[in-house]
């Protein structure tokens, strides 16, 4: 399935809860903190789903077309396949989502292309890269500090004075 950009939104419509402090945010679609960025992903499932790019930003396997994030990569052409739509979705954003809709989608699909290395796992892998493709789904991640870092109070008694380089020499 490739999914559109008018799908996506209609996606995040789901009841999510999401706050800004003690605001509680109904619609990211339309909320002015998050509606520019829900565009600009949209804007990316419609670039996959617009009929010119369909043979150059997805494949067909098994009579089913998905998205080129989920291309094994087995060949230097799919390699090249690969690399276009990064590419394209870099030039769309002028390079400022980080965390764009392929980001995650290729680093599954990369472990689904050897799940043995997860050992009992191994099903995991395979089965969430089938769900993801098969939904065209937009996974990511948030980095978050430990909670005690979060707390200013944290940072001031921290000295950082005999911290080295690996190489030696002092930061």
């Amino acid at each position: 399935m490739l999914k559109t950009g008018a799908e996506h939104l209609e996606q995040l419509r789901d009841g999510r809860a999401v706050y800004i402090g003690q605001e509680l945010v109904r619609d990211v679609t339309t909320h002015p903190a998050f509606c520019n960025g829900a565009r600009s992903i949209a804007a990316i499932y419609d670039m996959k789903a617009d009929p010119q790019n369909l043979e150059a930003l997805s494949f067909e396997e098994g009579g089913q077309r998905y998205s080129t994030f989920y291309l094994r990569a087995r060949t230097q052409e799919d390699l090249r396949r690969r690399t276009d739509i990064h590419r394209r979705i870099a030039d769309l954003s002028y390079g400022m989502l980080g965390r764009s809709p392929d980001h995650v989608a290729s680093f599954v699909t990369g472990m689904s292309m050897k799940p043995e290395v997860f050992g009992p796992y191994a099903n995991n892998i395979s089965d969430y890269h089938q769900f993801m493709r098969a939904n065209d789904t937009f996974a990511a991640y948030a980095i978050l500090p430990p909670q005690a870092a979060r707390n200013p109070e944290f940072y001031i008694n921290l000295d950082f004075s005999n911290l080295s380089s690996a190489s030696g020499s002092r930061i």
